[in-house]
């Protein structure tokens, strides 16, 4: 085995046997530390051991475990905030396929391998660069060790400078690419149902509804449906005869309009998105197209791994953008899935992509970087039709599409154990380098699944339970499948009234969520993000996933229990949005709010009618504006109206300047 470590700003990089990365980041090394040959090799890092051991063409790389660190990150993984103890699988699975998922389903959707270790309180990462079916073991098997399992002998490795979990990930990002600058209208309301709004003229009267409800939403999703017969980049003209007088209408209102778009395409000799495609699918081992099966039937995969495919598959993206007006395309399926149960609804082991150095590779050898690949050719897509700020939602990813997608937690069931689950996937997705995430409120699976028990609870209820949880997840978007009908005007009117005041706290906040948003693409820092992100020395915060931060001066805490709940404030002082009532942390209190919002001292929250402000803080807003309290003056530029937290009490604060 032969082991060459280099050192870089980020950290260092350990290449394991002469790696040639399916998936390259952008990794500058200032010095060669050396190579290392022998049967095993093993080095300390950042006070970390390392060992790696090669047997029969696999890898195992080694890091000790201490009796009280913590592990955070590894992506979409549905267990416990803490990964200690647990035993996860990275390969993209359509999770909901084989049976709706929930607590300690694995694996889910997307695959980050990535890990975040705290030990005496100071943050190092772990990045293992590999897109195959990796394991992750946390100290299950072996106690005091962390065991990755790489089923092929040669992967580039990243130990990542902290040391605190903030600076971990903003070297990470350095590594793999900052995220995504998002259109504004991206964290607004957005309204789905699977599968879909037909036909053409009920999708507007729908928009015309919520908006006299006095909730327009920002983007309307159109679903499977609206396709010719599962085909994708087609409209079923029975459906909607104008899409581009749909889209024009939907513009005038103000309203952005979201196709759906699967990774597969229907074999068929007359359909000429096939034929275009052709020589640029992936193959079978024998060098015939591969076959599976999807929603059109029998269908071929685009073999996003190689330049010619990518640039084939931009060219439908921008005409389709073009053409109808599109605003952002909805990439599912993605994983990718291969409706065939005894593969795992999952594309053979066995089929060849071809790579851009002409390298032929197995897809276990490189599924999990598909969606990767899939969303930075459609990027280039709405790029290349004109679209400054590329909108794009995938169900499946991989480290390093942060900079292409909003992703999302695919098809789960609504519960309050799923709230509390997907609270849990938005902060750990945060931590693993993916900012822009969010789920279906509601829950997607359909009271018709029965493949798991689920006792009755009222949906409008639930609904309400979820625009708290979610009322600052970066993505706000309602989609289900057959369940009740999730638009306001169709619900009981106190569910109604609550979700609309959800939506309307969230607006009054956008200028705060739209500064952290340009904060999250140029750092890598999240918006939704656990307690332990700025609090990774209070061992109880990494219990806790049922509040979080909202940037580094909001902490929330979903009113979700009921009418009351405990809420945990760290230490450092705290005023209550709504009472002004002051706290010092840590402490445990009780909060009767509808939503349960304090700001952390040292905070500037600005609003869409006012700036508040609790101790000396600045903010940069999204135009470049700044925000700054000295403790005597406010300099607001654009703002008239400022709230000084203060001794307990809210009072005016004159704006100077």
């Amino acid at each position: 085995m032969r082991v060459s470590v280099e050192e870089g700003e980020p950290g260092f990089r350990l290449l394991i046997n002469n790696p040639r990365p399916i998936v390259t980041f952008n990794y500058r090394p200032s010095r060669a530390v050396g190579v290392f040959e022998g049967p095993s090799y093993e080095g300390e890092f950042l006070g970390h051991r390392l060992r790696v051991e090669e047997s029969n063409g696999r890898l195992t790389i080694v890091k000790d475990l201490d009796l009280k660190e913590h592990v955070l990150g590894l992506g979409e993984k549905a267990y416990e905030l803490d990964r200690r103890r647990v035993r996860v699988r990275m390969w993209n699975l359509d999770a909901s396929a084989p049976t709706p998922y929930g607590w300690y389903s694995d694996p889910l959707y997307a695959s980050i391998p990535f890990l975040i270790s705290v030990r005496h309180s100071e943050a190092v990462g772990l990045f293992v660069n590999s897109p195959a079916e990796l394991h992750f073991d946390i100290g299950l098997t072996r106690y005091n060790e962390v065991r990755v399992t790489v089923p092929h002998s040669d992967v580039e490795v990243y130990v990542i400078r902290g040391p605190s979990v903030e600076r971990v990930i903003e070297n990470y990002t350095d590594i793999t690419g900052k995220p995504l600058e998002p259109p504004d209208w991206a964290l607004d309301y957005q309204v789905s149902r699977c599968c879909g709004y037909e036909p053409q003229d009920v999708v507007v009267r729908i928009v015309d509804e919520l908006e006299a409800f006095g909730l327009k939403p920002s983007a309307v999703y159109l679903d499977l449906q609206y396709m010719d017969s599962g085909k994708i980049f087609t409209w079923d003209r029975s459906k909607f005869p104008n899409p581009r007088g749909l889209s024009e209408e939907l513009h005038r209102r103000g309203v952005r309009f979201i196709t759906i778009i699967d990774h597969w395409v229907k074999l068929d000799q007359n359909f000429d998105v096939f034929l275009s495609g052709l020589g640029k699918y992936c193959e079978a081992q024998n060098g015939e197209l591969y076959v599976g099966k999807g929603w059109p039937g029998a269908v071929v995969f685009p073999d996003f791994f190689n330049r010619e495919a990518r640039d084939w598959w931009s060219s439908l993206v921008e005409r389709w953008v073009r053409d109808y007006g599109v605003d952002g395309i909805w990439l599912d399926m993605n994983e990718p899935t291969d409706y065939v149960r005894e593969r795992e609804w999952s594309i053979d082991r066995g089929a060849i992509h071809r790579l851009d150095d002409g390298r032929r590779v197995r897809h276990e050898l490189a599924r999990n970087a598909y969606p990767y690949f899939q969303a930075a050719a459609t990027y280039e897509g709405l790029r290349r039709a004109g679209v400054d700020k590329p909108f794009i939602l995938s169900r499946a990813g991989y480290a390093g599409i942060q900079s292409y997608a909003f992703l999302w937690s695919g098809d789960n069931t609504g519960s309050l154990d799923d709230i509390l689950l997907q609270m849990q996937l938005v902060e750990s997705m945060g931590l693993s380098g993916i900012p822009f995430f969010g789920c279906d409120l509601g829950g997607f699976i359909g009271r018709g699944d029965l493949r798991r028990y689920r006792p009755y609870m009222d949906q409008g209820e639930l609904l309400v339970r979820y625009f708290r949880a979610g009322l600052f997840f970066p993505l706000l978007r309602v989609h289900t499948s057959s369940n009740p009908d999730r638009e306001p005007y169709m619900l009981r009117g106190d569910h109604a009234q609550a979700v609309k005041r959800a939506v309307e706290l969230r607006r009054s906040l956008m200028p705060y969520l739209l500064a952290l948003a340009t904060e999250a693409h140029e750092t890598g820092h999240p918006i939704v993000r656990p307690l332990v992100y700025h609090f990774q020395d209070d061992d109880d915060a990494y219990h806790i996933i049922d509040e979080y931060m909202v940037g580094g001066g909001l902490l929330y805490a979903p009113q979700i229990y009921g009418e009351s709940r405990r809420v945990y404030l760290p230490r450092g002082n705290w005023v209550d949005w709504w009472s002004c009532v002051e706290y010092r942390g840590p402490t445990w209190i009780e909060s009767g709010s509808e939503f349960p919002l304090f700001i952390r001292e040292g905070s500037v929250i600005p609003t869409t009618s006012e700036v508040r402000v609790y101790g000396k803080g600045s903010i940069r807003l999204r135009d470049g504006r700044v925000i700054e309290y000295d403790g005597v003056g406010l300099r607001a530029p654009g703002y008239s109206r400022a709230i000084l937290y203060s001794g307990g009490r809210c009072s005016e604060l004159a704006i100077s300047g």
